[in-house]
């Protein structure tokens, strides 16, 4: 049994000391690739250094990074720094000076005519207007890459900085010669000062993120740091190492951790969509900001081709845009682009004192037509791509009834239009009606078709047809341009149609007008009462010339004979008794007198 755990323990070692592996970073310009887990305790590397997947680098201690060095994390792969310092060896940082920015020297050296020379990172000209007070006496207008004066070094003593110039430009470091002979250099980034940033020209080395680092307890300087995967810092510090860059979709967390130095004006930069914890942490202060999120791209697509956009609040300044968008038949072409610069894609921040920022920005989009204004007022999105919908109409035609299934050809028909809008803005279309593939005469184009949200109503129609034929109207919108290409959105472009109509021509008739027959009527009428009125003079005037007597018919006879248009002559007799009748001549005598029974 012994020896049987014996030669097991034995076959063991040889697994335990090939999982991890004790090494040291390559110093001959080499690459190393790590597929395994790694211990590196200090070290200089000079070369570059592969992380594979499923790789672990555990890195302690100091270590020196010669310039353009890397150090790779695949997709898979850890690196984790536990208390480890990596200082790049050409790491250069600068101090850009402001107006009032102070820079205080206290080296405790008892030398009251030291020589101080300031050097700067630009040749500094005559029109930046640079002022240096030091030690309360002020040098005016100092130009060149540097300047030189004399200082007591036996007290502290504050360099004053005032300038005119709109351009950034710092100082890189002070030398300092003084009695002993010796030569203090200080750098930038080791000055105490106050106002000023801190920044570093460019990187020394650089880590490359795709699977995980990890930091704890560690310091980077000089570091270029690009995390397309999880970055967390906790208890760090990074001088000179910004700004870090977050891909999108990635997280970093930075906490109870320091960064200083940046070379742009943000420590951190967030893309897109990366998330992250910054929690207890102190950046570079200043101008700089502790971090940001830029936007790779900022459009705004819109479902229309055609429309004014007016956006406010826009990014790091707030700034306003007025423009247009002209796009052409592919949708992709109908968007605006509000991040024409990167001030107008930060959309978020913290600032140099730590206080949090979001962008406010508010869009406006009109499409302009003769059917109505149609508008999207939206806050504006914070992403790199997004949609902003204009509000359309929902329009239809629901029914056509002609009033008669048959017409008189070249008559006018009348129809009956239904249109509703189930939208939630108010609309005033354009309506035409066809007749086999063409337009017909109709009152379309002059209809009251204004409807409101939720509105269904009647629209009374003329139709005009010169064809003896059966067909049918169909009625449908005539969008105007700017309509044309999201007429799909608003309505269907088969628009209704209505059931057959039956136009004919009717038959001529020559029937005589009523008129004429009201004449005739009147002409008969008027001769035969002429005809009556001369028959009736004549029987009376024979009576008279003749001098013939008559008699009235007995009680037999139901009429009797009208009397005289004057009543002079009244019936005194029954019908059985005499009556005088006397006729007298112009004079008044009597012509005859006869006296009937």
């Amino acid at each position: 049994m012994r020896t049987a755990s014996l030669l097991t323990i034995l076959m063991m070692i040889p697994i335990l000391f090939a999982s991890t592996t004790l090494a040291s970073p390559p110093a001959n310009g080499s690459t190393t690739i790590i597929s395994d887990s790694q211990t590196w305790d200090g070290g200089n590397l000079n070369g570059d250094v592969v992380i594979a997947d499923g790789g672990v680098l555990t890195w302690t201690g100091e270590s020196q990074i010669s310039t353009d060095s890397t150090i790779t994390v695949q997709e898979g792969g850890t690196l984790n720094l536990n208390n480890a310092v990596l200082t790049g060896q050409a790491s250069i940082s600068t101090l850009l000076i402001y107006d009032g920015n102070s820079i205080a020297i206290n080296e405790s050296i008892v030398d009251t005519e030291a020589t101080m020379t300031i050097y700067f990172d630009i040749n500094v000209p005559q029109q930046a207007y640079l002022n240096l007070t030091i030690d309360d006496t002020t040098t005016n207008e100092i130009t060149g890459t540097s300047f030189e004066t004399t200082v007591d070094l036996t007290d502290e003593f504050l360099i004053v900085v005032d300038h005119f110039y709109p351009l950034p430009f710092g100082i890189t470091h002070i030398e300092i010669f003084h009695s002993n002979a010796e030569l203090l250099t200080i750098s930038a980034e080791e000055f105490s000062q106050s106002g000023g940033s801190l920044s570093w020209n460019q990187p020394s080395y650089h880590i490359l993120n795709h699977g995980t680092v990890i930091s704890e307890g560690s310091t980077f300087m000089g570091a270029n740091i690009s995390c397309e995967h999880l970055c967390h810092f906790n208890d760090s510090t990074l001088i000179g190492s910004g700004p870090i860059h977050v891909a999108d979709e990635t997280h970093i967390s930075v906490n109870n951790s320091i960064i200083l130095g940046s070379r742009t004006d943000e420590d951190i930069i967030v893309h897109d969509q990366a998330t992250i914890d910054y929690e207890e942490s102190t950046g570079t202060g200043g101008y700089t900001d502790a971090w940001i999120r830029l936007l790779s791209k900022r459009e705004i697509h819109v479902n229309a081709k055609v429309a004014t956009v007016v956006a406010t609040g826009i990014g790091y300044n707030g700034n306003t845009i007025n423009t247009v968008i002209n796009g052409d038949t592919d949708q992709s072409t109908w968007f605006v682009d509000l991040g024409t610069s990167e001030n107008k894609r930060i959309v978020e921040w913290v600032d140099g004192t730590g206080t949090y920022h979001q962008e406010s920005g508010t869009i406006k989009i009109t499409v302009e037509s003769n059917w109505g204004d149609f508008i999207a007022d939206a806050v504006a999105p914070r992403t790199a791509t997004s949609n902003v919908n204009v509000t359309y109409p929902s329009l239809s035609i629901d029914k056509i009834v002609p009033d008669e299934v048959t017409a008189d050809t070249g008559k006018t028909h009348y129809v009956m239009v239904t249109i509703s809008n189930t939208g939630t803005i108010p609309v005033n279309p354009n309506v035409r009606c066809y007749t086999n593939g063409e337009e017909a005469d109709t009152t379309a184009n002059t209809g009251n078709w204004e409807v409101a949200p939720g509105e269904t109503k009647d629209v009374p129609v003329s139709w005009w047809h010169y064809t003896d034929e059966a067909t049918s109207l169909t009625c449908k919108f005539l969008y105007p341009d700017v309509l044309e290409e999201v007429s799909g959105l608003i309505s269907d472009e088969a628009g209704e149609t209505s059931s057959e109509v039956s136009w004919t021509t009717a038959e001529e008739v020559e029937e005589l007008p009523v008129l004429l027959y009201g004449i005739i009527i009147a002409i008969v009428v008027g001769l035969g009462v002429f005809v009556a009125l001369s028959s009736r003079r004549l029987q009376k005037k024979e009576y008279i010339e003749s001098g013939d007597e008559f008699e009235e018919e007995s009680e037999d006879v139901e009429e009797s004979e009208e009397v005289d248009e004057s009543e002079e002559a009244d019936e005194t007799e029954e019908a059985d008794e005499t009556e005088d009748l006397t006729w007298t001549d112009a004079d008044g005598n009597p012509i005859v007198s006869a006296k009937e029974e």
